[in-house]
């Protein structure tokens, strides 16, 4: 998953910025792999997915908006809300 992301790469979830390709794995590794979460898109425009997240967490399954920063084929920032 890590490979998707370029250099200086950010991901913003749960209002919280992590940077560069340490804090970006250990975030797929606590908030995606962990809790063993699935995502099912339900609609994607431009550069927003929105998806439905379901796996090992409270309140679940919950929806989100992913909006994508990409340069030379690589995601540059990520961030992510509830919808």
């Amino acid at each position: 998953m890590a490979a998707v992301f370029g250099d200086g790469a950010t991901v913003r979830d749960d209002g919280i910025t992590r940077a560069g390709e340490a804090e970006i794995h250990e975030w797929i590794q606590t908030h995606l792999i962990d809790p063993k979460i699935v995502i099912t898109p339900t609609s994607f425009a431009g550069d927003r997915l929105v998806a439905s997240g379901e796996g090992e967490f409270t309140g679940g399954p919950l929806s989100f908006a992913f909006v994508f920063g990409i340069k030379d084929d690589r995601v540059t920032d990520l961030t992510i809300d509830p919808v």
